[in-house]
């Protein structure tokens, strides 16, 4: 069986869509799980409308308390070998279940990744089969492989006793993905395009930068750093490059929305500052990204410099 699960907060206007997407599999041994995270709009209703129509579809509901939470609840109801999330606000192919499940017992995999559909594929359904280090290291690069948990099948046994930090509103998934892989032993990635991704100008993603919301990627990273320091220290180099990368990001939006200089700020700036070397040297992005880390960490300000360049280049 596999769990399909979906945190839902105010998505009526497109949780019939994902829902449809969802009962209309050809896989047939499911059970689908919605946590309603007090929604205010018809969310909930819609939700059990499906949940009347469909004997294996579950509707929860609970108070307002976050995208982390919702997940949580969502693992503690889980009963199936697999596990995959699917955003409510996003849909999937018709076989994307039954495409991954044949991909994940064929190779006795722990995980199975698929492509985003609109993404250009070179090959049709190729299979790359990663070992647990390849996939930590690849994890790190964050390069050809993401944190984000829509696109991958995990089996279940091995998220037992994970949590989703509800101190993170923002890269959550990216910290349970990383903590699955120290308990994974065979990742396969396919290039096959099967789940439908929605640019929601709602969404966290797409809200201006806050350290208590897009900001919480840097607690993501300072928590994957740590860990690699224990237990894969050859990889050290490349992951707090990464992680400040990540927070070259955060002071380029933020100085975009217009935040004020803080000591948020200033962390962040330290930690890019502290990592250039490891940023020229592990040859995660081009030099133009180096010099925009470099510019950065020196002069907060040059993030709408950035902006008004790239304006008159178009």
């Amino acid at each position: 069986m596999v769990s399909i699960l979906v945190p839902v907060y105010n998505a009526s206007q497109w949780l019939r869509e994902c829902l449809d997407s969802i009962v209309g599999q050809t896989y047939d041994n499911l059970q689908v799980v919605l946590v309603d995270d007090g929604s205010t709009d018809d969310s909930l209703a819609i939700c059990q409308e499906y949940a009347s129509r469909y004997s294996f579809v579950e509707v929860y509901h609970q108070e307002n308390r976050g995208v982390a939470a919702a997940r949580n609840a969502l693992l503690d109801k889980a009963d199936g070998e697999y596990v995959l999330f699917v955003d409510a606000d996003d849909w999937i192919e018709r076989d994307m279940v039954d495409y991954l499940v044949s991909v994940a017992l064929k190779n006795s995999a722990d995980m199975v990744t698929c492509a985003k559909c609109g993404q250009s594929v070179t090959c049709s359904a190729t299979e790359t089969k990663w070992s647990q280090e390849v996939a930590v290291r690849e994890f790190l690069r964050h390069v050809s492989f993401s944190g984000s948990l829509w696109n991958k099948l995990l089996r279940n046994r091995l998220l037992k006793g994970l949590q989703f930090d509800k101190r993170i509103t923002y890269g959550e998934d990216a910290l349970l993905v990383w903590q699955f892989l120290q308990r994974s032993q065979k990742i396969v990635l396919t290039d096959r395009p099967l789940y439908h991704y929605r640019s929601n100008e709602s969404s966290i993603s797409h809200q201006q930068w806050h350290p208590d919301k897009k900001g919480s990627g840097h607690l993501v990273w300072e928590t994957i750093c740590r860990d690699v320091e224990n237990g894969w220290s050859k990889y050290s180099d490349i992951a707090n490059a990464r992680f400040a990368l990540e927070d070259m990001w955060a002071l380029y939006f933020a100085s975009l929305a217009g935040y004020q200089y803080d000591e948020h700020i200033a962390l962040r700036q330290q930690n890019v500052k502290r990592n250039l070397k490891n940023i020229r040297h592990s040859k995660l992005d081009s030099i133009d990204r180096y010099c925009t880390a470099w510019l950065l960490c020196r002069w907060y300000g040059a993030g709408r410099i950035f902006k008004w360049l790239k304006s008159i280049k178009r």
